[in-house]
């Protein structure tokens, strides 16, 4: 019976943890801090080695707009002929959705 019981902890703890939503600002930290830093303003501690200052995320508009579109088109594809790639092949579609309304409490959207 606690072998059982066990087991059914062990799915629905599993379960639980795959029904989570991720978590934008831990995905934030972890993908965008070092360059764009903790609260946005592309003032990271890996901005040092660029020629240009990262964008800042916690500004109220951004250079190519700030629609959920135009925000997931950058976190996916990157932007050519800077630093910023693109995360399409190492974040899943949920990740990077979390990581655009993150970027709207950074912009006090939110």
């Amino acid at each position: 019976m606690r072998r059982n019981s066990l087991l059914l902890l062990l799915a629905l703890t599993t379960a639980a943890a795959q029904a989570a939503p991720p978590d934008g600002k831990a995905l934030y930290t972890t993908w965008c801090a070092g360059c764009h830093g903790p609260k946005g303003q592309g003032d990271g501690p890996d901005a040092k080695g660029f020629d240009s200052k990262p964008a800042s995320l916690a500004a109220s508009s951004y250079k190519r707009g700030t629609s959920d579109k135009a925000v997931l088109k950058i976190i996916t594809k990157g932007v050519p002929g800077t630093p910023m790639d693109g995360y399409g092949n190492k974040l899943k579609d949920d990740q990077r959705d979390a990581l655009v309304q993150y970027l709207k409490v950074l912009r006090g959207e939110k």
